[in-house]
């Protein structure tokens, strides 16, 4: 594996470069041993490039504060009720994680693109995976027959402001996803997207992270761990603010698909299981105050399917911040006005100023 996936690629360019359905049909259908994959994977241009468009910034800074919604829009299937939300948030960042770019599962469009069009805001995406099948077992059945023109999915950031150095950090190479074992062969690996907004004339770092899921609390302390250090050498001096999912379920994800019985309050109360908020807590950031206390931020489509199973929903998704004052945390039903439930996590949102 090359080194590059241990600094921040700041390589911009208009569009992703695409990689073809045969090749990613020749991958998918290919060897999946360790080799394989890593060779895969430094082949791959979009991995170490980061697209940025949208329209024309609204402002070149913020003034005395900002708000920020962080939320897992899980391919951003519901995008004209998810741009409403937001609209109606009065979101000046969004840190957004699992978005599609050319999935037929959302009818092979450019989730990101056309929501920061609705909002009127520029963004950054970058590549988390290049999915070489359809999805899911479910999306493979629901979307038979069709092809991915892209295959991207990853994580963006929008804002209203001027987004200056955009940035994307990747969080590791494992390849843990290669081939079939999780059901969902892909390229790639869990990253977090960022840049910086002007905030009263102070650059701020903002960042959109996504924690790998079948992990368990110490995987994903090192993998926090892991930003940490590459934020630092993006810029170690700007105060930071990082939201998104960070999967903080206390169990491995043999424990959760084992059914182990799960504790309503633990599965709230994860700082005493998840090592990764001694991390972060020894690098100067806090959390207390940019997030509802025992509050779940999972949601259920099928409640009774979840209950038979004996799984509560749990706090998952979290802001952390550094050398920045938080107030006003909530947590943001992910339903809209018909009840259609818009993603399987509800958003976060925080306003943050500069210390006084």
């Amino acid at each position: 594996m090359t080194d590059w996936i241990h600094r921040p690629v700041l390589s911009q360019v208009p569009a992703l470069t695409e990689m073809s359905p045969k090749t990613r049909a020749a991958l998918r259908d290919g060897p999946d041993d360790a080799a394989s994959f890593r060779a895969a994977h430094d082949a791959v241009p979009a991995l170490r490039e980061i697209e940025v468009g949208g329209p024309p910034p609204l402002a070149t800074s913020a003034q005395g504060a900002l708000r920020v919604v962080a939320w897992n829009v899980e391919r951003l299937c519901h995008l004209p009720a998810t741009a409403d939300l937001l609209k109606r948030e009065g979101a000046d960042i969004c840190l957004l994680t699992e978005i599609d770019k050319g999935m037929a599962r959302t009818g092979n469009t450019h989730r990101t693109a056309e929501l920061a069009k609705s909002l009127d805001q520029s963004y950054a995406y970058g590549v988390e995976f290049i999915e070489l099948d359809l999805g899911t077992s479910t999306e493979r059945g629901d979307h038979a027959g069709q092809t991915n023109t892209c295959g991207f999915h990853g994580n963006a950031v929008l804002s209203r402001m001027a987004l200056h150095r955009p940035v994307l950090f990747r969080l590791e190479a494992e390849g843990k996803w290669f081939g079939w074992t999780r059901g969902e062969p892909r390229v790639g690996g869990r990253i977090a997207v960022g840049g910086q907004v002007m905030l009263d004339g102070v650059a701020i770092t903002v960042v959109a992270v996504h924690l790998e899921s079948h992990s368990d609390p110490s995987h994903r302390a090192g993998q926090m761990a892991r930003l940490v250090k590459l934020i630092a050498q993006y810029d170690a001096t700007a105060p930071v603010l990082i939201g998104g999912d960070v999967n903080t379920s206390t169990m491995t994800w043999a424990e959760r698909m084992a059914g182990l019985p799960e504790d309503p309050l633990r599965r709230c109360d994860v700082v005493p299981h998840e090592p990764l908020f001694d991390i972060m807590a020894a690098h100067g950031f806090v959390w207390t105050a940019c997030n509802v206390p025992l509050t779940a931020t999972q949601r259920f489509v099928d409640l009774a399917d979840a209950k038979e199973k004996g799984r509560v929903p749990g706090k998952i998704d979290w802001i952390f911040t550094r050398g920045l004052t938080a107030s006003e945390p909530s947590v943001i039903p992910a339903v809209a006005p018909d009840g259609t439930i818009l993603s399987d996590h509800d958003a976060i949102m925080v306003t943050v100023r500069l210390p006084s």
